[in-house]
């Protein structure tokens, strides 16, 4: 493998769309989610999405050198950033797998405004020899907070092996099965070493914020992740408040022309929205138009609106409003149609 001190500046692949559909947010480079793997027919893909910026430069490493990539098929490396509407593709093709392909992988994106990397862990096991060692558990993908009606799940991927004891507490004590709270394990089917774990909240409320810690454990050792939470009350006057919807969607129409699709949100920093349809990001148009405005009188809480003027029957579908900020993800969904 040949490896250069250099940053690459891959060009973007421009999908057709110009500067009046693509919304710019000048700023420094933000991720819309962990490197995840992907596998492909002749390698794997570490990709992920960028918050759209025009001018960001990416440099890939494995294991803190960095990667020659070339824009040439039959090259081991092949790096993508390509413009998709609101968002930046991120990702790298490896091809001709091997076990030297094993490795802590990471991107490092920059741009006038500042810099950010992301990461992820490539395993490549021989089903056919011994496990001596294993795998010590790691973060796969951090702990983050997901809310479904009167229930909040806090969820993560971890790759360890051999399987590793999953222990959820916060403040300090061990969370325990009961109607208060569930819990929940699998392995993704494609790495059985990927284990996939989930801690439910039932009915969250005040009483329920704190620092909530997941420890993965195994013979080869042991990691943890901390997620922080507020659930209102008097600590919506913090700073620190984990972006969530902290009740019930409405649909307005406010008019036969006008349908208004609207999230309650609580969050600081201010958090920043997406709005798909039937899993494709909707795009801002004379008809579709997206607002983030502050409640009045209610500190860290924001309306989070979708309008569609002159609804048309091609209208329909799920809508889903993701949010986020630097404390915590969560998402509520519509039905059209």
């Amino acid at each position: 493998m040949t490896t250069v001190n250099t940053t690459q500046k891959t060009p973007i692949i421009d999908k057709g769309l110009d500067d009046k559909t693509i919304k710019k947010l000048p700023g420094p480079p933000e991720f819309t989610e962990e490197l995840r793997m992907r596998q492909e027919t002749d390698g794997v893909l570490l990709e992920s999405y960028l918050i759209y910026e025009p001018e960001h430069q990416a440099t890939w490493f494995k294991d803190d050198k960095a990667l020659l990539g070339a824009l040439d098929f039959d090259e081991k490396y092949q790096p993508f950033l390509e413009r998709r509407g609101d968002w930046t593709y991120c990702a790298l093709a490896i091809r001709h797998l091997s076990q030297e392909d094993a490795g802590n992988y990471s991107v490092l994106v920059k741009n006038k405004y500042g810099e950010k990397a992301n990461h992820v862990r490539l395993s490549m096991k021989d089903e056919n020899a011994p496990n001596k060692d294993g795998i010590e558990p790691t973060f796969f993908r951090k702990p983050s907070s997901r809310q479904e009606g009167k229930k909040l799940h806090l969820e993560a991927e971890i790759e360890a092996l051999p399987r590793p004891e999953i222990i959820w507490s916060v403040g300090g004590n061990v969370i325990q099965e009961n109607e208060k709270y569930s819990l929940f394990r699998a392995i993704q089917p494609s790495n059985p070493n990927i284990h996939f774990v989930r801690l439910t909240i039932n009915e969250p409320s005040g009483a329920d914020g704190g620092n909530y810690v997941v420890r993965a454990v195994n013979s080869v050792g042991e990691k943890d992740c901390t997620l922080a939470l507020n659930f209102g009350g008097d600590d919506e006057s913090q700073d620190n408040v984990p972006a969530r919807v902290y009740e019930q969607p409405v649909l307005l129409q406010p008019n036969p022309e006008t349908l208004v699709l609207e999230a309650h949100i609580v969050a600081n920093p201010k958090p920043k929205i997406s709005w798909l349809c039937n899993g494709d990001f909707v795009k801002e148009s004379d008809r579709k138009v997206s607002r983030l405005e502050p409640r009045h009188g209610e500190q860290n809480k924001w309306n989070a609106t979708l309008t569609i003027l002159r609804p048309v029957k091609s209208d329909a579908g799920e809508y889903k409003c993701s949010i986020k900020n630097k404390w915590g993800t969560d998402f509520t969904t519509f039905q059209l149609g």
